[in-house]
């Protein structure tokens, strides 16, 4: 979108591998002292670096990879500072870059003669080759969150990468919560967002602890909060609500997993002034589509249709979503699976987190919006594990609401929720276990693992 703005326009006109750079040296030299990332929010951790201080290590770094030019560089660092400025000096010089987040470290291998980078920022001044700046934009791999098996290493262009960025005037000086790994797709796009936009980056001390995130969302102003559904669900249902509901939350954007109708319902009705958005986006295709409209799915209307950017979507037989990127690119077949309803289609699940109890196939989703739906439970997962006479069976858990409904208790409550398993699902679906358990695990990506079977 076009901006009158002299800073987002120079920005917006500068090469794409060259766009964070900038951004970060306009910043630091036209506002030093505003916040450029906030670490440890929420707790007596705080700490804030600067655009001055940010930029200077830019600086020191895009200096350190000319004197050397590595084949490319893999992150090994894991503070969201030390990212921003890795991606930004690695753009700018031209230096192939490579995201790995701890669990997707193995994968370095194949990356020969690269270096690694980790929070010091420190460069290897010995390099037997120097190579030289290409005049092609070099390629950003990122590592896969292993929804769908083990991680693996995806490339991108510089174009691709920051394609969702937002450089419209109403999205300037805003503060980013950061509740993502940063080495990950869904984190590079909110850290590269914010300073972008010359806003502030917020780093909760703790993300796996909603009270802290609420401390984070209030002290440090913060009006833009992405975040998985299962992240969301938490911070809803287990944060002190008297602090939560200080917050001034401006935007709302949610991705990584399907939001259903419920948790939406309940975040219109606990920021009912915020603008609240769904992004479908994966590591391999970047932003697909976004919906704006506060239910669940997408429009029936959409399939078989060219939407913004070219990308068009389509239904196989059994219910898996197909995404085209545009006509020149190959069909995809994205493992989500989806079902339609009256005028919307909305996501059941994941093909690989599919149940199959005696022939009879269970998508864990539906189990858990059941679940869900009783009065007294926060939040549930469901997940399957081996059986030795229907192959496998239901098992999940629950997380009790605090406080409980008048007169519930949590034996009432777990007697509850596999009644109405019982009254809404067929047999196979019911769970043969469910443990009550004071929160719900999410992996290194903000998301449910549904398909893990455990012992």
């Amino acid at each position: 979108m076009p901006t009158t703005d002299p800073l987002l326009e120079h920005i917006a006109d500068a090469l794409a591998t060259d766009r964070l750079s900038v951004a970060i040296t306009e910043m630091a030299a036209r506002h030093p002292e505003r916040a450029a990332v906030i670490t440890g929010a929420g707790s007596a951790a705080r700490r804030v670096i600067d655009y001055a201080a940010l930029g200077a290590s830019l600086t020191t770094l895009e200096t350190r990879l000319d004197a050397v030019r590595p084949a490319g560089v893999f992150t090994t660092a894991e503070r969201a500072e030390s990212l921003i400025v890795i991606a930004a000096a690695c753009g700018r010089q031209r230096v192939p870059l490579a995201f790995l987040s701890r669990d997707s470290r193995d994968l370095a291998a194949p990356l020969v003669d690269w270096i690694a980078i980790d929070d010091s920022l420190s460069v290897p001044a010995d390099l037997r080759t120097r190579h030289e700046l290409e005049s092609f934009p070099p390629p950003v791999i990122v590592a896969t969150s292993g929804t769908s098996g083990p991680p693996k290493l995806v490339d991108h262009a510089w174009d691709s990468v920051l394609a969702a960025a937002r450089l419209a005037e109403q999205w300037q000086g805003l503060g980013w919560l950061l509740v993502y790994d940063p080495a990950r797709w869904a984190g590079i796009q909110v850290c590269a967002q914010a300073m972008l936009s010359g806003g502030w980056l917020v780093v909760p001390e703790s993300r796996d602890d909603p009270n802290v995130v609420a401390r984070a969302l209030v002290d440090e102003s913060v009006a833009v909060l992405p975040a998985t559904p299962s992240l969301m669900r938490r911070l809803l249902t287990a944060a002190d609500r008297s602090v939560l509901v200080r917050g001034q939350v401006d935007r709302i954007t949610l991705g990584g997993e399907a939001a259903d109708a419920q948790l939406l319902a309940d975040v219109r009705g606990f920021y009912p002034l915020a603008k609240i958005s769904q992004v479908y986006a994966t590591t391999e295709l970047g932003e697909v589509f976004r919906v704006t409209d506060g239910l669940p799915g997408f429009p029936a209307a959409w399939i078989g249709r060219s939407l913004p950017g070219g990308v068009r979507l389509s239904v196989r037989r059994d219910g898996e979503l197909v995404v085209q990127l545009s006509r020149d690119t190959a069909e995809v077949l994205t493992g989500d699976m989806v079902e339609r309803r009256g005028d919307r289609y909305e996501f059941t699940g994941r093909r690989g987190d599919v149940i199959v109890v005696g022939g009879v196939r269970v998508q864990p989703r539906r189990v858990e919006e059941v679940i869900r739906g009783v009065p007294g439970v926060a939040d549930a997962r469901v997940w399957g594990l081996p059986s030795a006479i229907t192959g496998e069976m239901v098992a999940a858990e629950m997380v009790a609401a605090d406080p409980l409904p008048e007169g519930a208790t949590i034996d009432g409550v777990r007697a509850a929720a596999l009644a109405a398993c019982r009254d809404q699902l067929d047999s196979a679906s019911v769970p043969r276990v469910l443990d009550i358990v004071k929160r719900i695990a999410t992996t290194a990506a903000g998301k449910t693992p549904r398909g893990v079977r455990r012992p």
